[in-house]
C-alpha cells in the first residue's frame, strides 16, 4: 500500500504464509503490518529480513505448527457401513419363555393353591 506522501513509499504490506506438513496437512495465516513509510526499493531490499523478523517475533511459526498439529489429533469420522436391518431381525432368537419366567411360574401356582384353600376354610367359616 503506498503512502499518501509519496506514490512509491511503503506503510503497511499484507504478509502470508503457508506451512504444510509432510502429510500433507496445511495452515495458512496473512495479516496487514503497518510498517515506517519506506521507499519502496528500500523495503524490497529488507523484504526477506523483514519477513523473517515478523514470522519469529510473532509467534507465526509455533501459530502455524500449533494448527497442524491440532488437525493431526482431530477425531477423524466413523468409516462408512452399512446399517443392520432391524425389520427382517427377530427379536429374542426365537425363546418364547426366558428362563426367569420358567423359575417363578411354579411359585406363582402354589401361592395361588394356598389363597384357595384359605379362600375355601373363610368361605366354610362365615357360613
Amino acid at each position: 500500500m503506498s503512502c499518501e506522501h509519496n506514490s512509491t513509499d511503503v506503510c503497511s504490506v499484507i504478509l502470508g504464509i503457508t506451512a504444510t506438513h509432510d502429510s500433507g496437512l496445511s495452515a495458512y495465516k496473512d495479516e496487514r503490518i503497518s510498517v515506517p513509510c519506506t521507499n519502496l526499493t528500500e523495503f524490497e531490499a529488507g523484504a526477506e529480513a523483514f519477513i523473517e523478523g515478523v514470522l519469529g517475533s510473532r509467534g507465526w511459526y509455533l501459530e502455524l505448527q500449533t494448527r497442524i498439529a491440532d488437525q493431526m489429533k482431530a477425531p477423524e469420522p466413523a468409516p462408512s457401513r452399512e446399517m443392520p436391518d432391524f425389520a427382517s431381525m427377530t427379536i429374542g432368537d426365537g425363546y418364547t419363555e426366558l428362563p426367569s419366567e420358567k423359575e417363578e411360574a411354579p411359585v406363582e401356582e402354589e401361592a395361588t393353591e394356598e389363597e384357595a384353600v384359605e379362600e375355601e376354610e373363610a368361605e366354610g367359616s362365615g357360613e
